[in-house]
C-alpha cells in the first residue's frame, strides 16, 4: 500500500512516525530530522514551507516522506 499524501498537521505525520513519544516530543523530533536532512529542507522550502506551518500540504508530505521513508 502506497503511503497517502494528504494534508497533515505536523503533530499528525510526527506521530505517524514516532507513535511511543508524546504528540510534542514527535513534533520537535521531526522538526530536527527536517533541519539536519539539506536536500528535504530544500525540497520543501519548494513547496513554500516554513518552519512555523501547522499544517502540512500533501506536496510537503511527499517530500517529507520521500526523504525519510513511510512512517
Amino acid at each position: 500500500m502506497q503511503f497517502p499524501y494528504t494534508s497533515l498537521t505536523k503533530t499528525e505525520l510526527a506521530q505517524l512516525y514516532l507513535p511511543e513519544f508524546t504528540a510534542a516530543v514527535a513534533r520537535r523530533k521531526l522538526n530536527v530530522w527536517i533541519a539536519r536532512n539539506r536536500q528535504l529542507t530544500d525540497c520543501l522550502q519548494q513547496t513554500g514551507y516554513s518552519s512555523r506551518l501547522h499544517l502540512l500540504t500533501p506536496a510537503q508530505v511527499k517530500c517529507i516522506v520521500h526523504y525519510l521513508g513511510e512512517p
